[in-house]
């Protein structure tokens, strides 16, 4: 990547519901990108990893199946969302270089590899459970790449809060903090 950090833009899961999330996701795109910015998406599980608690209830896989199931989910909803956004790339690779970009200045990460061979070899990854969802792991991404900021787009009306206090109202995951 070149010099000047990406942002990191986590766009929830429940907007995946919205009819209009494509041309609103551009549209906003567009105004980042107007500052110059690299973005990388981070794509929420939505109703696939719901679908995945359903199962985890029903069945008792276990944190550790769950977590990874729920992983492949969110790389499976990271490739719907460039599916909605013709020619975003989606990116599976942890680190992202030059090459990475291509012609665009926004990619999609599909955040399993980073987390199975990242976060999950470093000395304190993230947990497996379901304390811990996307927004955590677009945190922990951000913070990997240097982000020089993390964009939470949320199907809830709020401006502006502190993570705890957005933990607090279940605006985020309670590990987000």
């Amino acid at each position: 990547m070149d010099d000047a950090p990406p942002v990191v833009v986590k766009v929830g899961g429940s907007l995946l519901d919205w009819p209009e999330l494509g041309p609103r996701l551009r549209e906003y795109l567009g105004t980042l990108r107007g500052r110059g910015s690299k973005i990388v998406l981070i794509v929420g599980g939505g109703e696939v990893v719901d679908a995945v608690r359903a199962l985890d209830r029903l069945h008792r896989l276990g944190d550790d199946a769950a977590h990874r199931l729920a992983l492949r989910g969110m790389d499976l909803t990271a490739h719907a969302l460039a599916a909605l956004l013709d020619g975003v790339p989606v990116r599976e690779a942890p680190e992202l270089s030059a090459a990475d970009w291509g012609a665009g200045d926004v990619v999609i990460l599909a955040p399993r590899t980073f987390l199975e061979e990242i976060d999950g070899r470093s000395a304190s990854p993230l947990p497996a459970s379901w304390d811990v969802t996307s927004d955590s792991i677009a945190a922990r991404v951000a913070a990997h790449l240097g982000a020089s900021r993390l964009i939470l787009l949320k199907s809830a009306d709020v401006r502006a809060t502190t993570r705890g206090e957005a933990a607090r109202l279940g605006l985020v995951d309670p590990y987000f903090p």
